[in-house]
């Protein structure tokens, strides 16, 4: 029997092996199609989750340099009533809008939904390492960074809002325009006094220094690399989707 068997191994090896060969080719590719679909569905959705993080830092920047806008009438509000009230100056109605301007309760409106998603999926779906880190350096650490910094400046504008301006001015939070800016008035109940109030001087001097750092510093920071995330994201899209 065993002599038999041997006989017909080496009479048909040659087929035997063709058929082995075959089968083996056959589960390779299977292995491999399966594979390239696997790949090919990884690789759209990652770049759908980098066209949606590119679109919603667009919308942040959109959002920061607006902001940095409003920001900066602040400071020449600030630095515009000091110089009048320092330099012995008289109270015209034009001021009641700059008084209005030296407190913002500014929010830095923005959106980390399609990061969240990346990472509910696994980062590692992001397959550029340089990608992954930057992505996760300023969502995770910048973002971080400058809302911790945005809560203690809201903090201030809260406790300006409470402790400085009552008895000072008639009223706060006077935004009667429809632009979406904070253009309105704000009226000092005794404007000579404010001249040599100490408190008032105090507080709106450090308001000027602290919006001087949260522009230069903290948004001008987050604008690079919020624009900067934007252009390598461009590029590694394109690289991806061709």
């Amino acid at each position: 029997m065993m002599k038999r068997i041997l006989s017909t191994l080496k009479e048909k090896w040659p087929e035997y092996f063709f058929e082995i060969l075959v089968l083996i080719i056959g589960i390779w590719g299977a292995f491999e199609l399966a594979n390239y679909g696997e790949n090919k569905s990884r690789r759209q959705a990652e770049i759908e989750i980098l066209k949606s993080c590119k679109t919603e830092l667009i919308a942040d920047l959109a959002e920061i340099n607006w902001n940095i806008g409003e920001l900066q009438k602040s400071h020449k509000a600030l630095s515009l009533i000091l110089g009048i009230l320092e330099n012995d100056g008289s109270y015209h109605d034009s001021l009641s809008s700059h008084f209005n301007y030296t407190l913002l309760p500014m929010h830095f409106v923005h959106s980390s939904s399609s990061f969240e998603t990346a990472k509910s999926r696994g980062l590692d779906i992001i397959s550029n390492t340089d990608i992954r880190t930057k992505l996760i350096s300023l969502y995770d650490s910048q973002y971080d960074f400058f809302l911790q910094a945005e809560a203690e400046e809201l903090a201030e504008v809260q406790y300006g809002m409470r402790h400085i301006f009552p008895g000072r001015f008639e009223e706060a939070y006077n935004y009667p325009n429809s632009d979406n800016t904070f253009l309105g008035s704000m009226i000092p109940t005794d404007f000579e006094s404010l001249k040599t109030d100490r408190e008032y001087l105090f507080f709106i001097k450090t308001q000027r220094n602290r919006t001087t750092s949260y522009i230069n510093f903290f948004y001008e920071n987050m604008r690079k690399s919020v624009d900067s995330m934007i252009q390598d994201l461009e590029v590694e899209i394109k690289r991806l989707d061709r």
